[in-house]
């Protein structure tokens, strides 16, 4: 009886993990064993309601995502409250469309991924990784009905299996994809593959005869030639249909498969037990579940439909409405139709605007807006853009850089500049503007002159600079350091080192950009002596809090200004870059030309 006890005391300890949002030690799979085993025991009556109890907050929490609020154990009181909240709904449609979104979002994935690696198998000369691909789907499959008779893996030229056929690589990626989504298809398939590995292809019944004669060949007194001729001609009397030679190639590829699918399923969506992430659905009924604004940062956007009609997301408007028993959807200019009551496969469509790719999938009521990107090249594209965003707010003549990213912009647009209103008078607002205020100022700038500078070449967009910077008095040095960060931030996406793991380190003052993964604990930078910390805030947004300054929330760009350095702060999802620069004087040109128009 010590022994249940002692299982008992460990199930209060899960399901108390689990009520206060933690992952049970052991995961969740643990826990309904663990319950399975007690719920078939019969135990003495104290030990009997204590388990009663504990099943009953298991049950409450599965069901509505929330724990009872009556009958609180001696156990739960002890444990102090998380300093997060778990995630909860209240509402079966919530939870079931967000597990929903989640695996056509995989789905989706898989199928991109299966279809690179099968146009890269198809190089191969033999196929071999093609045809040991197609085995496995096939018999998983199989595995289905008993005692259907699997399928060796084809041969190179096997005229019943055209695997060069487009048709049928899309076919097969679609199977294999299909698999790895249904209830026990994973399973399948890596039963397929063991199976493969153990038997490639079926024993013919002459092969130990004809491999015990070459072995005894081998070991008479022969010359190389004699034993050669003599093992062709044993070949020839008993041809075999597969050389079995074949076998440790194809076992091989076998592995190199099961090499290539483990980090795939490994990304695969978890069973939510009906809970959804705090504030991760923009326009949500629910106040815990709404999220304030679209996060540019993230690749992915749930959105509830019926909450809104509108939003702003990775520089591309969205619009929608029900019509019918549709929604229209509508991405700058390009409009998509999603019905509700279609399959799967019909609930999903790609759009492409001037921003990017972008891929959405519907479930019921809910949409989920993916963009299609490198993680790598988006952040180093913002990380660029970061550091055209630095010079400007540097303040250094004036915010000379500032007024002359303006100027540049006027010029652009009206083939002339107002340097009247461009001149050093007319950088008094900044220096009173908030660090926030300038700093959006300062990024729409910039994101105004990509625009404008994107069809442009380098020698035009250099001569552009340097007409604008002569209109208002500043030197050829600066507009050549402009030109050159815009330059960069167009055409050049910074290159990042690998991204480490740590909750505190030191910024290198030299601008060298390092890669973070971000976690749940806070992150602390120590810069020149001063510690800049990135946590979470109640809302889940990523707050960056340096001592003296207001708290500023990092999206997707992020540029704080020290007193006589930027820090850069870039993120995509949980990938982190960071850069610290020092300003940079520049000298005045002796030879700069007068601005056109004199200062007030």
């Amino acid at each position: 009886m010590s022994r249940w006890m002692e299982l008992l005391e460990l199930y209060e300890y899960k399901v108390a993990d689990l009520v206060e949002g933690r992952v049970p030690r052991g995961g969740k799979r643990s826990l309904l064993n663990l319950r399975s085993d007690l719920l078939g025991r019969e135990l003495e009556p104290a030990l009997q309601r204590r388990l009663i109890e504990a099943d009953r907050q298991f049950r409450a929490f599965t069901r509505t995502g929330q724990a009872p609020q009556t009958g609180t154990t001696v156990l739960q009181r002890a444990i102090p409250q998380a300093a997060w909240q778990a995630p909860i709904t209240a509402r079966p449609e919530e939870a079931l469309a967000w597990e929903e979104l989640q695996r056509l979002a995989w789905h989706d994935r898989v199928v991109g991924e299966l279809r690179g690696w099968i146009a890269e198998w198809s190089k191969e000369l033999n196929l071999l990784s093609l045809r040991v691909l197609y085995a496995m789907a096939e018999n998983a499959e199989r595995l289905l009905h008993a005692g259907r008779e699997r399928l060796a893996v084809p041969v190179s030229n096997d005229p019943l299996v055209s695997l060069l056929d487009r048709s049928v690589q899309e076919e097969l990626a679609q199977a294999v994809s299909g698999l790895l989504v249904s209830r026990d298809g994973e399973a399948r398939l890596r039963a397929a593959l063991s199976e493969i590995h153990e038997a490639p292809f079926p024993r013919h019944p002459d092969e130990d005869v004809l491999a015990a004669r070459i072995d005894a060949i081998s070991r008479e007194r022969r010359t190389p030639e004699e034993r050669d001729a003599l093992i062709r001609a044993l070949r020839e009397t008993y041809p075999l249909p597969r050389d079995p030679r074949e076998r440790p190639a194809i076992r091989e590829t076998v592995r190199a498969l099961v090499a290539k699918f483990e980090p795939l399923l490994s990304g695969g969506p978890s069973t939510t037990m009906g809970t959804v992430p705090h504030h991760s659905v923009l326009y949500a009924q629910q106040p815990e579940l709404s999220l304030g604004a679209p996060d540019d940062a993230a690749d992915e956007l749930v959105v509830y439909l019926p909450g809104g009609q509108a939003t702003r997301w990775r520089a591309v408007d969205w619009r929608w409405q029900f019509i019918g028993a549709q929604w229209q959807l509508l991405a700058d200019s390009q409009v998509a139709l999603l019905r509700p009551a279609e399959p799967a496969e019909s609930r999903r469509v790609q759009l492409t605007t001037p921003s990017g790719t972008f891929r959405v999938f519907l479930s019921g009521d809910f949409a989920l807006l993916r963009a299609d990107v490198s993680p790598q090249e988006e952040l180093g594209r913002r990380m660029a853009t970061g550091r055209a965003v630095a010079l400007l707010l540097e303040p250094a003549g004036a915010y000379a850089s500032l007024r002359l990213a303006r100027a540049t912009a006027q010029w652009l647009r009206d083939g002339r500049v107002d340097a009247d209103t461009l001149g050093a008078h007319s950088a008094e607002r900044y220096r009173v503007a908030s660090q926030e205020a300038l700093l959006s100022f300062a990024r729409k700038g910039i994101s105004t002159l990509l625009i404008r500078l994107d069809t442009m070449s380098a020698s035009d967009l250099a001569q552009s600079v340097h007409d604008a910077s002569r209109s208002i008095g500043l030197g050829a040095a600066l507009a050549a350091r402009l030109t050159e960060r815009l330059h960069v931030a167009l055409h050049r996406p910074e290159t990042l080192p690998p991204p480490m793991t740590s909750s505190q380190l030191d910024l290198p003052l030299d601008g060298q950009p390092i890669s973070l993964h971000l976690h749940d604990e806070p992150l602390t930078l120590l810069i020149g002596g001063r510690a800049l910390t990135l946590r979470q805030d109640f809302q889940g947004r990523l707050a960056a809090v340096l001592p003296g300054f207001a708290a500023q929330y990092l999206q997707d760009l992020l540029v704080l200004r020290l007193q006589d350095m930027s820090v850069v702060l870039a993120r995509h999802g949980r990938w982190l870059a960071v850069a610290a620069e020092l300003d940079t004087t520049v000298p005045q040109d002796p030879d700069a030309a007068p601005p056109l128009m004199a200062d007030g």
